[in-house]
C-alpha cells in the first residue's frame, strides 16, 4: 500500500510538471489532474482527442522511483497526459487492466465531468467518436443551479458526464 501511495504522489508531481504556463501565479491548493486506468491507451487517446479536442501533452514509458535509501528503480509504465488548449488541468490515462472482481461498488458512481457550451452538439460528437450513451440529454435542478446533463461511457466503460450550465453555478 505504501508503494501505491508513493506512486500516486509521484504521478501527481509529474502531472504538475506538464504545466507550461509560467505567466500566472500558481494557485494552491487546487485540483490539477484526474487519472483513469484504461485497458488500451491508444484507443483511449484516439477517443478523447476526437471527442473533446484534447491534445497529448506528455507520454511516459518509464518512471524512475527513488526509494528513501536513494536506490533508483525503473518502472515500465504506459501513460499519457492530455490537456485542453490553454488549460493547465491534466487528464491522465494509464494503461492497466484492473481486476474487476476487486473493484469497489463506488467505482460505478465515479465519473469525469466536462463542462460544455452546447450539450447537444457535444453529446453527438462524443457518440460519433465511439462513446456509448448511458443517459440522454436532460435537465436537472438543485440548489439554485439549473443545467442540462448527459452521461456516456468511454472506451473502457468509464463514465463521462457532459454538463451545460443554464443558470447558477456550482
Amino acid at each position: 500500500m505504501k508503494m501505491k501511495t508513493f506512486f500516486v504522489g509521484l504521478l501527481s508531481v509529474i502531472a504538475l510538471s506538464c504545466n507550461n504556463n509560467d505567466s500566472r501565479k500558481p494557485i494552491s491548493p487546487r485540483f490539477n489532474h484526474v487519472m483513469l486506468y484504461v485497458s488500451n491507451l491508444e484507443a483511449s487517446i484516439e477517443f478523447y482527442t476526437k471527442a473533446f479536442d484534447l491534445r497529448v501533452a506528455n507520454r511516459l514509458d518509464t518512471l524512475i522511483r527513488i526509494d528513501a535509501d536513494g536506490k533508483e528503480v525503473a518502472l515500465n509504465v504506459t501513460m499519457a497526459f492530455l490537456k485542453f488548449t490553454d488549460q493547465d488541468f491534466v487528464f491522465e490515462l494509464a494503461e492497466h487492466k484492473p481486476d474487476s472482481a476487486s473493484m469497489p461498488v463506488a467505482y460505478l458512481f465515479q465519473h469525469v465531468g466536462v463542462d460544455v457550451q452546447d450539450i447537444d452538439a457535444a453529446f453527438k460528437r462524443a457518440i460519433h467518436a465511439g462513446g456509448k450513451e448511458l443517459s440522454p440529454v436532460r435537465k436537472v435542478k438543485a440548489k439554485g443551479v439549473e443545467a442540462k446533463q448527459a452521461f456516456f461511457a468511454g472506451p473502457d466503460g468509464e463514465r463521462i458526464e457532459l454538463m451545460q450550465i443554464l443558470a447558477g453555478e456550482f
